[in-house]
């Protein structure tokens, strides 16, 4: 499934979900916010950020089981990430986007404090000094 991910002719590593619906859904405009999550499809599926933001606005337009659908999504994601390695810097977890990496690190009640490059892997370090690794190469990626 990475790899058809990968392949997406609208992938993007760089994807931030948050920033592009948080306008959207702060005024109500659930549907737009719908509407622009789909519009990165199939290049967004699988990450967290996006499945949570589509949970949170088929919530907003009163469609519950939708909302609960794509809330599993979300949870199935992040699911994914964590079956790739222990967080370590020998077992990092795979990534396919930035924005992925600090849906694990959100999603476990902690926050971010910095993030800097180790050779191929991202080194996020939590306000309270837990320190996760990620790796966003596309090699990893892919196994």
């Amino acid at each position: 499934m990475r790899e058809a991910i990968l392949e997406a002719p609208n992938f993007r590593p760089d994807l931030e979900i948050t920033e592009l619906v948080a306008p959207m859904m702060s005024v109500g405009d659930y549907a737009g916010a719908v509407a622009a999550v789909h519009a990165l499809m199939p290049g967004a599926i699988f990450s967290p950020s996006a499945h949570a933001a589509l949970a949170d606005a088929q919530r907003g337009l009163g469609n519950l089981e939708q909302a609960q659908r794509e809330s599993i999504l979300a949870q199935a994601a992040l699911d994914s990430i964590i079956s790739t390695g222990e967080g370590t810097e020998a077992e990092p977890w795979s990534v396919l986007r930035t924005s992925d990496a600090y849906d694990v690190v959100l999603a476990s009640g902690k926050t971010p404090r910095s993030q800097v490059a180790v050779g191929k892997l991202d080194r996020i370090v939590c306000t309270d000094s837990t320190v996760w690794f990620f790796d966003t190469s596309t090699e990893f990626a892919r196994s």
